[in-house]
C-alpha cells in the first residue's frame, strides 16, 4: 500500500516502469521527479486494471491458504466523520444482593422461608453416620469421619448465634416497655452483651456442669500464659 493505493494487483512491468522513472536512467541520474507524479503514475496503472480485479482483490487478500489457518483481517478501521456531541449513557451494572430495588433483608423472615434445610441438615447427618459405621476403608471412613465433625460444630455455632439473637432481641423489648415508663434507654456494650450470653449458658448447663467448663478454660488460659513466658537461661 503506498500513498493510498493498493499495489497488490499492479503488473511488474507497470511497476518497472515507475521504477525507472523514480530511479532514472544512467544518463539522467541528476533529472528528479516529484512524488506527485509517482502516484499519479501508480493510480493510473491501478485504473487500467479490469474492473472484476479491483472488485475482487479485497476477497483473494483475504482467502486462506488451508481452511484450518485463522482468515486475516485488515487492522485498519475507518474513523467516522461525525464525532459524537451527547455522549451516550453507560449501561450501570449493579448487583441485586446490594440494591435497593430488591428491597430490603430480613433475617427472620429469611429463617423462617427457608427452615425446612434444617430437615436436609438432619437427613444428611443420619447417612454420613450410617456410612462411617459401614466403611471399611480407613481413608474414606477418617474423611466421613471429618465432615461430620465439621457438620455438627457448624450446627452447634449457628444455635448459638440464634439463641444470642433471641436474647438480645428479649433484651430490646424489655428496654423498650422500660423506655415507655419515662426511664433513659440504655444501650448494651459488646462485653455485657457477652456476658448476657454466658449467664444464659450457666442457668442450662447448671452449676456442676458450669464449674467444669470454666475450670478447663482456666487451665487453658494457664498453658496459653506458660507459653508466652520467657525461657530460663542456663546458669554458666
Amino acid at each position: 500500500m503506498v500513498g493510498g493505493i493498493d499495489l497488490a494487483h499492479v503488473s511488474f512491468e507497470q511497476l518497472a516502469e515507475v521504477q525507472d522513472k523514480l530511479h532514472g536512467d544512467k544518463d539522467n541520474k541528476k533529472k528528479s521527479i516529484s512524488k506527485d507524479q509517482i502516484l499519479r503514475d501508480l493510480k493510473g496503472a491501478v485504473k487500467k486494471l479490469p474492473k472484476q480485479d479491483r472488485a475482487k482483490r479485497t476477497k483473494e487478500d483475504m482467502k486462506r491458504d488451508n481452511r484450518h489457518k485463522p482468515m486475516e483481517i485488515s487492522s485498519k478501521r475507518a474513523v467516522s466523520r461525525l464525532r459524537d456531541v451527547v455522549p451516550r449513557a453507560a449501561v450501570k451494572r449493579r448487583d441485586p444482593r446490594f440494591d435497593k430495588l430488591s428491597g430490603d433483608f430480613h433475617e427472620e423472615g429469611f429463617e423462617k422461608s427457608y427452615a425446612f434445610l434444617e430437615q436436609y441438615k438432619e437427613s444428611e447427618k443420619a447417612m454420613l453416620q450410617e456410612r462411617i459405621k459401614r466403611e471399611k476403608d480407613p481413608e474414606q471412613r477418617a474423611e466421613a469421619e471429618a465432615l461430620l465433625t465439621k457438620m455438627i460444630s457448624r450446627e452447634k455455632a449457628e444455635k448459638q448465634a440464634r439463641r444470642k439473637k433471641e436474647l438480645l432481641r428479649e433484651r430490646k423489648k424489655a428496654e423498650a416497655t422500660l423506655v415507655k415508663q419515662g426511664k433513659k434507654p440504655y444501650f448494651l456494650k459488646k462485653s455485657e452483651e457477652k456476658k448476657l450470653f454466658l449467664m444464659d449458658q450457666y442457668k442450662k448447663l447448671g452449676e456442676k456442669n458450669m464449674d467444669k467448663i470454666l475450670e478447663k478454660r482456666r487451665r487453658k488460659n494457664a498453658a496459653k500464659d506458660h507459653r508466652r513466658l520467657p525461657f530460663k537461661r542456663r546458669s554458666e
